[in-house]
């Protein structure tokens, strides 16, 4: 009989199915035909790698999915909607990967309603990034705090009754033992045989065609188009390193809600021609691009485990990230990669130049870099998760 359980995915999933399933896979990959997933989705959506089945149920939301007030709505319609799945089809636990005060919270009560098990995933502090929103949206300082304090009560109490949660930032690991014991950390792994340095020829041809016969230095970025990646300062970063050199070009990789702002942020900066956004990229292409990149950036306010920095590591290319979060414990200032101080484009650009000036100092934090992140393959967090939804499955059967 199959091992069925739910999960709550957020509807803009559904518009970039590519990076849903990238994230799914961390948690799903070492999962087989005897496993069985149900996905509460906004819209129906196919996933090409997940080694398990796989159903989508359809929560009839499609539009605002950055509206707090479309969240609210899709968090009760996942929960009736999610509560009828669990029944009709024997659930043994449900869970999310991600958003606990959204998909997270939705997950845990369909789980208490039907009285199943609910593992949640924390992989962000989502009451940091709802008040960087409402900052961000214009609200009164004193109205930010107390919507902050009201959120954090929430959290505890969620998180304080969940059955299990699972972590992949150590900073987060900290402060979540402070409220339960029920409680593992599994950093994220890197493909290392997909993340992997290519042949020159290869890499040399791609840089080519990329740049119609240029031969400018890449700087990268690869991610969400979204605040708290703190984006203006690596433009703002870009704009410095301009005005000192014109072989340069910045890729970034990716899409999401500032991306039309960061386009006419570029073109007030003057910096235009220069910056390309390259939308969505599958993650099996993904590897050419941190090749051919000679430095990549990641300049988020706050980022708890990165998968991009880990990528780019495995791939050969140094790395310049902000001090924040989980980048101290995956880069080592100076050695395998630079940490600086988030929103100080002065200090990211100065970084940025020491590596694209200084080809040995380049090539030996890369190298180090590589023998640093082998220790993080991406089949032992695959297989601790797997683990841990056993144990939670044991748990239901017993339970029932």
């Amino acid at each position: 009989m199959a091992i069925r359980f739910l999960m709550v995915l957020d509807p803009v999933e559904s518009l970039n199915p590519v990076l849903s399933e990238r994230a799914l896979m961390e948690m799903l990959g070492a999962l087989d035909d005897n496993w069985e997933v149900h996905f509460l989705h906004s819209r129906p959506t196919s996933y090409r790698e997940l080694p398990c089945r796989y159903v989508i149920h359809k929560v009839p939301f499609r539009s605002r999915p950055r509206s707090p007030i479309f969240k609210l709505l899709y968090t009760l319609a996942s929960i009736f909607v999610g509560v009828r799945v669990v029944k009709a089809h024997g659930i043994y636990f449900t869970g999310c990967k991600g958003g606990h005060l959204y998909l997270g919270l939705a997950a845990y009560l369909i789980s208490r309603i039907t009285h199943r098990p609910c593992l949640l995933r924390i992989n962000e502090d989502t009451v940091f990034s709802l008040m960087t929103f409402l900052r961000k949206a214009g609200l009164p300082h004193f109205l930010v705090l107390s919507i902050g304090k009201i959120a954090r009560l929430l959290e505890h109490h969620l998180l304080s009754h969940a059955d299990y949660l699972v972590t992949h930032g150590p900073t987060h690991f900290k402060r979540l033992r402070k409220i339960t014991d029920r409680i593992s950390l599994v950093p994220l792994g890197v493909d290392m045989r997909r993340f992997r340095r290519l042949p020159e020829e290869a890499v040399s041809r791609a840089k080519k065609a990329l740049l119609q016969g240029g031969n400018k230095k890449i700087i990268l970025f690869v991610g969400r188009l979204h605040p708290m990646k703190d984006l203006p300062t690596l433009l703002e970063a870009f704009r410095i390193l301009r005005s000192r050199r014109n072989d340069l070009v910045l890729l970034l990789v990716g899409w999401g809600p500032e991306a039309e702002e960061l386009m006419r942020l570029a073109e007030e900066l003057g910096i235009s021609e220069d910056v390309r956004f390259l939308g969505v990229i599958p993650n099996e292409r993904l590897p050419i691009y941190y090749n051919m990149a000679d430095v990549y950036v990641l300049p988020s306010l706050y980022e708890e485990w990165s998968n991009t920095i880990m990528e780019a590591m495995a791939c050969g290319t140094p790395v310049v990230a902000t001090a924040v979060g989980g980048n101290p414990f995956l880069i080592r200032d100076g050695e395998t990669g630079f940490l600086v101080p988030p929103g100080d484009p002065g200090a990211l650009a100065e970084k940025i130049s020491l590596l694209l000036e200084d080809k040995d100092l380049a090539r030996r934090i890369a190298a180090r870099a590589l023998e640093a992140i082998r220790e993080y393959d991406i089949w032992r967090s695959r297989r601790a998760y797997k683990e841990i939804m056993l144990s939670l499955l044991r748990f239901s059967r017993e339970s029932h």
